[in-house]
């Protein structure tokens, strides 16, 4: 009974063990995609410049939308995450 209790559980593991997919790290290209679509302008300077352009004058109004399109600014330019995600390759 043992033996049959022992072949169950080794023949459970090794499907589980074959049935697994490995898991591919899609972070550089996402991180480069978000880069490429999402940073208007090319660098952080020039979303910036877009946003300050859109908002001249930041009131009480419009300050949501300014913040936001600065801070997606700096989010989606920033350039120092995709460096270190290209030397850890």
């Amino acid at each position: 009974m043992k033996r049959f209790f022992l072949l169950i559980v080794l023949s459970f593991v090794v499907f589980l063990s074959t049935s697994c997919q490995k898991r591919e790290d899609k972070t550089l290209e996402r991180n480069l995609f978000t880069f490429i679509v999402s940073c208007t302008g090319g660098s952080l300077e020039a979303c910036n410049s877009g946003c300050a352009a859109t908002y001249p004058d930041i009131t009480g109004a419009n300050y949501t939308a300014a913040s936001a399109c600065f801070s997606n600014c700096s989010t989606n330019c920033n350039l120092s995450g995709t460096i270190l995600l290209l030397t850890n390759k």
